[in-house]
């Protein structure tokens, strides 16, 4: 197929996903955008993944395209992002986003979240087709802008096929509200159903814009689901690593305890001296199920990719902790030797978290080991 776009480049993502055009600290006030993404370029970063809304960029089929969205985003505490309805001129928003970041020589990394709107119109992407039809009419504007080059990859569908992000395809291929789990053990005609946008999805894509890399984004556990499934036209794995949801960490650390807001602030420090005490234990936990994804994606023949991680600090610290920094760059420095190209300090490294945000002399020092640092 020939060498894509950003396939030997090595990337230190920042992950903005769908919070860009949302809040006071991205695009709903003048020159903040800008300004965030300056301060980007300063920490280290090459690369800012985001959501560019495809499902809200695109034309209705047998509609016209309405630029002002009414955005209803739910509140995601990993993300650090509270719900809200935010109006948003969405291509206008975009293609301001994706000027500056050209300015200042940034990548970008797409991923697609089909975040509701008052319209309903993350509804309508059900079928591989329609997954097609939105990503191929927002990356074909894209390129009229002039800005087609710094896309380096299109993660179609964020942990697809699972819930929330895959609302329509959920509801198509399991019959279930996207506000539920999916099965544990599927049927093997929802496998099928599931492996047809697998393989028709980037195929069609690819078709459209043969330079660029589509592939997939995946948390632990989902994964494994892969398995089962024909992954030969995905060009990337994108994984989250996530201590948090470790079963035994979470029983050491009283994570699932059901503690009130008060008593859990208080044990945030026993957590804390716990990772202090035993993190060489936790991390490698962490590091065997690293090398179970880095052996399942170099089997498939598909780059890894880590896009989400580590560990989320208990409430908002007030300066950055010790134990949680050397945890993260241990993590990072062993992804790098294994020769991951594209990965992220962690993802909470992002303006909507501004206690790891304004750390930029750390932040800057794991990007510096991202993109030097010895590796495969």
């Amino acid at each position: 197929m020939g060498q894509r776009q950003g396939e030997t480049q090595r990337l230190a993502i920042t992950c903005w996903d769908y919070a860009w055009p949302l809040g006071r600290d991205y695009g709903a006030v003048p020159g903040a955008v800008e300004a965030r993404l300056d301060e980007a370029v300063a920490r280290g970063f090459n690369t800012v993944r985001l959501d560019p809304y495809p499902h809200l960029v695109a034309t209705p089929a047998n509609s016209v395209h309405l630029d002002r969205c009414e955005i209803l985003a739910e509140p995601d505490p990993r993300r650090g992002l509270p719900g809200g309805a935010h109006t948003v001129p969405i291509r206008k928003a975009l293609r301001r986003f994706l000027d500056a970041a050209a300015e200042r020589d940034l990548n970008l990394w797409f991923s697609g979240f089909f975040v509701p709107d008052s319209r309903a119109r993350r509804s309508f992407v059900r079928r591989p087709g329609d997954f097609v039809d939105v990503w191929a009419e927002t990356l074909e504007l894209v390129r009229q802008w002039g800005h087609l080059d710094r896309v380096v990859a299109v993660d179609f569908c964020h942990h697809f096929p699972f819930p929330p992000w895959s609302h329509g395809a959920v509801r198509r291929v399991f019959g279930r509200s996207a506000q539920r789990p999916l099965p544990e053990r599927w049927q093997r005609d929802q496998e099928a159903e599931v492996e047809r946008y697998l393989l028709e999805v980037p195929r069609a894509l690819r078709a459209h814009f043969p330079t660029l890399r589509v592939g997939l984004s995946a948390a632990a556990g989902h994964s494994e689901y892969l398995r089962q499934l024909d992954t030969s036209e995905l060009d990337f794995l994108d994984y989250g690593l996530w201590l948090d949801d470790d079963p035994r960490f979470r029983l050491a650390t009283g994570a699932d305890l059901p503690v009130p807001g008060l008593l859990d602030r208080r044990l945030g420090p026993l957590r804390g001296a716990l990772l202090n005490a035993t993190g060489d234990h936790w991390r490698g936990r962490l590091y065997d199920l690293l090398n179970r994804r880095l052996a399942f994606a170099r089997v498939r023949r598909l780059q890894p990719v880590l896009g989400e991680g580590w560990l989320t600090p208990t409430g908002e610290p007030e300066a950055l902790p010790a134990g949680w920094a050397r945890f993260c760059e241990a993590v990072v420095a062993r992804a790098v030797a294994d020769g991951v190209q594209a990965l992220t300090p962690t993802s909470l490294a992002n303006p909507h978290h501004p206690w790891l945000w304004d750390e930029s002399d750390w932040l800057a020092h794991v990007n510096h080991l991202i993109l030097t640092g010895p590796g495969r």
